[in-house]
């Protein structure tokens, strides 16, 4: 008899220990499995779209077209206003998972038939960056995908030149000026290297530019 109380009580114990164990195994918060979450993506993933040391080659068309502060008058006429052919280039680099800066070549040209006008408009000059989203993301217990997804606000400062040569009368013009401005910027990976970027604003030469974004 006492040999089988004692076996109860025993078995009894060994319960008691194997529930507290199992139920403290258990609990866990939302917020503790979003952090385990992250932390197991930092080790699984080369770096988020937003990452110290990334390296982004960013070649986008531009959607209109400016020079920042230049007048684009000629012979009382208006040049190189409206939807241009133009593209910008990007160089971005992360000095910190938060901040990037970078260089950028914007250019648009059109020939304008019947004042037999070409037009050239060059901007150059370097921008920097505050990747924001990264920032959130980091600092919520939420998952806001910024391994793939980036929103940054930009700003640039550099130099035009502008250019328009008249055919008829054989003669060329040259303008130099002040170039700046900033905007709101979008990129998104589809995997870890490649992936579309959007931005618009008062960008380095257009309101608006759409294209691809090649981490490296």
């Amino acid at each position: 008899m006492k040999f089988t109380i004692k076996s109860f009580l025993l078995c009894f114990s060994f319960m008691l220990v194997s529930m507290q164990m199992f139920g403290e195994e258990k609990e866990c918060t939302t917020t503790e499995f979003v952090k385990r979450e992250k932390k197991d993506k930092e080790f699984s993933l080369e770096g988020g779209a937003s990452a110290k040391n990334n390296f982004v080659i960013q070649p986008t068309l531009n959607i209109g077209h400016h020079l920042g502060f230049a007048e684009l008058n000629y012979a009382g006429n208006r040049y190189g206003n409206g939807l241009l052919l133009g593209m910008t280039l990007n160089l971005d680099y992360n000095v910190h998972d938060y901040i990037s800066i970078g260089v950028y070549y914007g250019v648009a040209f059109k020939n304008y038939k019947d004042n037999n006008v070409a037009y050239l408009g060059q901007a150059v000059g370097a921008r920097g960056a505050f990747h924001w989203w990264q920032l959130i993301d980091d600092k919520s217990d939420k998952d806001l995908f910024s391994e793939k997804l980036d929103f940054d606000f930009h700003a640039h400062l550099g130099a035009y030149i502008l250019s328009y040569k008249d055919k008829a009368l054989d003669s060329k013009t040259k303008k130099y000026g002040l170039n700046a401005g900033g905007g709101i910027g979008l990129r998104y990976y589809f995997v870890d290297h490649f992936g579309v970027a959007i931005e618009a604003g008062y960008e380095e030469a257009s309101w608006g530019k759409i294209g691809f974004a090649i981490k490296i």
